[in-house]
């Protein structure tokens, strides 16, 4: 809320202190095809290390007003579902050999605004904040062999839910270069420091020597985080003269470190994790 309500607050100085009949506007969708590697991979917990990598189109709209040929502020959102699913073969951990079927899903929301000036002619600045949400599942059913005896220990089912919420500022550079009157690339290169938590709650049962099933107690956990990272976006476009069409197709990478500022039990430390956004994606826009 408090990221949503600044984005608000600069839009409406900006609209306000401009006159009307200099504004010009640009509205229009995006939408592409994204892997994810999640910071839980990192973790080095049963199960998530095998994470493999997450799927599937993320998608949503795009506005831009420009206040003078200098001066513009746009907001882009993404949503959609991301999802994997993996079997590994004895994977040894902890002294077991694991074997299963895990399944890893999540719906991502992206909202990322900028406030740009062009310093020169194809040189822009731009101070941006991104919003980011994504609430993940991980099931998986896992068979446990003891690594020495060579003998089936038991059978675990766990189910979790996981939530990750994080906002913050962004500083970046972007530029374009027009080719001949109708195409043109453009390339965005911004640093990210965001805060926000993450959420896990998660429910295990267990088969031991195959004689009684073990509810284990709820997992819980809630870990205030912080975030650093990079995005950088290239695309080449083509304006379809004076229809006011644009078409663009491009490619976006983004890179996350996470740091747990708390503890996930007494003494315990969380270790720092990377996360990896990356694909490619294109967009119609029309511009009035």
């Amino acid at each position: 809320m408090k990221c949503k309500r600044i984005i608000i607050v600069i839009f409406l100085v900006l609209v306000v202190s401009a006159p009307l009949s200099a504004l010009d506007f640009i509205v229009g969708a995006k939408a592409g095809y994204y892997g994810w590697e999640p910071f839980l991979k990192e973790l080095q917990a049963s199960g998530f290390s095998e994470i493999d990598v997450g799927t599937g189109v993320l998608y949503g709209p795009v506005f831009s007003v420009l206040f003078t040929p200098d001066l513009s502020l746009s907001l882009a959102a993404l949503t959609g579902i991301q999802s994997t699913h993996w079997s590994p073969q004895y994977d040894p951990y902890d002294g077991y050999y694991l074997a299963g079927t895990y399944f890893f899903e999540s719906r991502r929301t992206d909202v990322d605004s900028a406030l740009s000036y062009r310093i020169m002619q194809n040189l822009k600045l731009f101070l941006g904040y991104k919003y980011q949400y994504i609430k993940s599942t991980l099931q998986y059913t896992e068979l446990r062999t003891d690594v020495n005896k060579n003998i089936t220990e038991g059978l675990n089912l766990f189910d979790m839910d996981a939530t990750t919420l994080s906002h913050g500022p962004a500083l970046g550079i972007g530029y374009s270069l027009p080719l001949g009157k109708s195409f043109f690339v453009t390339a965005n290169l911004s640093g990210l420091y965001m805060w926000g938590y993450f959420e896990g709650k998660g429910e295990q049962y267990n088969y031991t020597a195959f004689d009684t099933w073990t509810l284990e107690p709820p997992m819980k956990v809630k870990l205030d985080t912080r975030q650093i990272g990079v995005n950088f976006e290239p695309a080449v476009g083509f304006s379809a003269g004076e229809s006011g069409l644009i078409f663009t197709l491009g490619f976006r990478y983004q890179w996350l470190r996470t740091e747990f500022l708390e503890e996930f039990e007494p003494g315990e430390k969380v270790g720092d994790a990377n996360d990896y956004l990356y694909g490619v994606f294109v967009s119609v826009l029309y511009a009035f």
